[in-house]
């Protein structure tokens, strides 16, 4: 049985899209980078916010598509991916953005341009930690954001989902035999 989510018209998609939300993200980190400065720590939700912007537009693609249009569960998949894809390219995009504005991020010599005003339980003595929280930042909030929109838009967007036809799974499970 062929994928409908693995064909070059979804792959395709699924890079501008989410291309396109790593980068909303990744310019709101470069101004927090800029600042060097723990209070433009907000500029991240900010990114946040921007990276589901993209995801909301696939959606609402989707929504006028024939096949994704006749099942909730392909349209969710197929956004899903697409935050899935802008999530692993903004954590790397957004770690190589950091090293860029701080070359010595590994280096054991506590730093002088560590982020600045930092609280006293952060302790942000090497950037390394910075970067985890930039990381972390962009692996669970982006995707978390970005699938509560993605979700809201697919049910949301739908006008008559009693015609969702259910998933076979009985040949899925054909395919299992004998391997438990």
């Amino acid at each position: 049985m062929k994928n409908p989510f693995i064909n070059k018209q979804h792959l395709k998609d699924y890079l501008i899209y989410g291309g396109m939300a790593a980068l909303f993200y990744l310019v709101f980190l470069f101004y927090h980078l800029k600042d060097d400065d723990y209070k433009s720590s907000y500029l991240l939700y900010i990114g946040n916010v921007a990276f589901s912007i993209p995801i909301l537009l696939y959606n609402l693609k989707l929504l006028k598509q024939p096949y994704q249009k006749e099942r909730a569960v392909a349209m969710s998949g197929s956004a899903h991916i697409a935050t899935a894809v802008g999530t692993l390219l903004s954590v790397v995009l957004g770690a190589l953005l950091m090293l860029s504005f701080h070359p010595n991020i590994f280096s054991t010599a506590p730093s002088t341009d560590a982020l600045t005003n930092a609280p006293s339980n952060a302790s942000m003595d090497r950037p390394a930690g910075w970067l985890f929280m930039v990381c972390i930042n962009a692996l669970l909030i982006n995707f978390s954001v970005a699938s509560f929109v993605s979700l809201m838009i697919t049910y949301v967007g739908k006008r008559d989902q009693t015609k969702d036809k259910p998933v076979d799974v009985s040949k899925y499970g054909e395919n299992r035999r004998g391997t438990d």
